[in-house]
């Protein structure tokens, strides 16, 4: 039920929305097709807010959604359907205008149905004051439709300036609420749960869209690091380690936090998984230069810079799944588990840890691993791609035992995860769960 409780969620406000429209009247004689028109409106306004409530990245946003990078799966998939509604609301209205007031079988479907099918007090304005919405309305669809189609064009676009430009989409958001409320049909500032629940949604979505936009950046990051080591643990992959003498986070194994390092305008802030399990006053990151940020990173942290942190985010969490686990990392993907055999394993867990590196020399905490006291709830499996070949299902068939049900944990390239499915499903073997994260902020 946690796993669902994003999608319920966002559901009930559905649900919700539309049943409290049902006890409202309009002002004016208009058609059913305008009446559903603004339904379908105020829905569209509903999964703006949700989609603001997750750019906030707020902590209730990780119970929500069971963690905050599924909470963007979400992000995507609300704003498609936002687009979808506002163009059915504008569709719908054009139909009301042209429905006209023939008598048909659907006459009785009308409530206060105006025989020229024009609402009566529209352009009566916010307050009385006699100003139209209705540019505001279309100024919000354009826009809105503009910037989705530039995002879908530039998806590959590198992620702060996407970031930023991403921004723009406060200002046909603003529109559309103002459209809201100049040009409804439904007297916007009477007293009915209607109205209200509408004015909570609206101020939710203000706030934390303005939250998000201008405050973010200078209020999450309550968290400040003096880089106190540096080591390279493989080819390019730094392990910073930050030590605090203020207030700490409290993070638990496998979570992830944002990261900047303050004074170093070459370097935005991140996502990160904790590379270790807490440690007092500590925090310790692996980072491997991927980009062009992480790549300047090597080239100028230095001892004694000060590292920002935010969250801490994240559910994924050895400790929520069965006793019997299959953990398997690639590359740098073996910083969630780290943290995991650092902190207890409960004695009554059986554990398989496959680790798969191109080589040793771009391997992180390859030499702990192979330096771990031998543990019977932990084997530890090791691939060198470069010796073995890549890790396949001969070699889980050869390591797990197939009248178990297991639950995997994987981190790693996206094309590893999808081939391990396969190998998993060929094979046969018994799955109860499959836990990932996505680090696809966009």
């Amino acid at each position: 039920m946690k796993k669902r409780l994003g999608i319920v969620s966002i559901l009930l406000t559905f649900i919700l929305t539309y049943v409290l429209w049902l006890f409202v009247q309009p002002e004016g004689q208009i058609s059913i097709y305008r009446q559903y028109s603004q339904l379908i409106a105020s829905i569209a306004l509903v999964a703006f807010t949700w989609i603001n409530f997750i750019s906030s990245r707020h902590r209730s946003v990780d119970e929500i959604f069971h963690g905050l990078d599924k909470s963007y799966i979400y992000h995507k998939y609300l704003s498609i359907l936002a687009i979808i509604l506002i163009w059915v609301h504008n569709f719908t209205l054009k139909m009301g205008r042209f429905s006209g007031g023939r008598p048909s079988a659907m006459a009785g479907q009308f409530r206060n149905f105006n025989t020229e099918g024009i609402p009566q007090g529209a352009g009566s304005g916010l307050l009385g004051i006699d100003i139209s919405g209705k540019d505001f309305g279309s100024l919000s669809l354009y826009i809105f439709t503009a910037l989705v189609i530039f995002f879908l064009i530039t998806y590959k676009l590198e992620y702060e300036r996407w970031k930023l430009l991403h921004k723009l989409m406060l200002v046909p958001y603003v529109f559309g609420i103002v459209h809201y409320y100049l040009d409804s049909d439904y007297s916007p500032f009477s007293i009915t749960g209607y109205n209200l629940w509408m004015h909570l949604i609206n101020a939710i979505g203000i706030i934390t869209a303005l939250y998000s936009i201008f405050l973010y950046e200078s209020t999450a990051f309550k968290y400040k690091y003096k880089v106190t080591n540096i080591r390279e643990v493989a080819k390019n992959t730094l392990e910073i380690t930050g030590t605090t003498n203020g207030k700490e986070m409290q993070y638990r194994p496998g979570q992830f936090s944002f990261i900047k390092v303050l004074g170093k305008k070459g370097f935005p802030s991140h996502p990160f998984t904790i590379c270790q399990a807490h440690k007092a006053g500590e925090i310790q990151f692996a980072i491997k230069a991927l980009g062009d940020h992480t790549g300047k990173l090597k080239d100028t942290i230095v001892l004694g810079d000060t590292i920002a942190a935010a969250g801490p985010h994240g559910k994924f969490n050895f400790r929520s799944g069965g006793k019997h686990q299959v953990w398997v990392a690639g590359g740098i993907g073996i910083t969630p588990f780290r943290s995991f055999w650092q902190a207890e394993i409960p004695g009554d867990y059986t554990i398989d840890f496959f680790y798969a590196y191109n080589n040793e020399v771009d391997a992180p905490y390859v030499d702990e691993l192979k330096a771990l006291k031998p543990k019977s709830n932990l084997r530890i499996h090791l691939f060198d791609s470069s010796k073995t070949g890549f890790l396949g299902i001969e070699h889980y068939e050869k390591y797990l035992n197939k009248n178990e049900t297991f639950d995997v944990f994987f981190c790693g390239p996206q094309g590893m995860r999808k081939k391990l499915k396969e190998d998993l499903k060929k094979g046969l073997f018994k799955i109860r769960e499959f836990h990932y994260e996505h680090f696809k902020f966009k």
